[in-house]
């Protein structure tokens, strides 16, 4: 089974850095590179079937693998659209 720990941007009303699996609450930290070291930890724990979603400050969410590296297969992003501004 494929698990999927997630680290959020902002930690949640002063109460520290949740670390969710499956939209579970499973540790909270007192900062974020903390919450990024336990989801690591426990991913690596886990072997290749676990994988690890952070949020950025622009609010995307990424993914990375179990050993805190990109995937090789990314999603797709949506294509953006320029406009020339005067």
């Amino acid at each position: 089974m494929t698990h999927l720990y997630e680290v959020p941007y902002f930690p949640e009303d002063d109460l520290g850095w949740p670390v969710r699996v499956d939209g579970r609450i499973v540790a909270r930290c007192d900062s974020r590179y903390d919450a990024l070291l336990t989801a690591v930890n426990r991913a690596a724990a886990e072997g290749g079937n676990a994988s690890i979603g952070i949020e950025g400050a622009d609010g995307v969410w990424r993914p990375f693998g179990s050993d805190a590296k990109r995937p090789s297969r990314v999603p797709a992003m949506p294509a953006r659209r320029f406009s020339a501004a005067r």
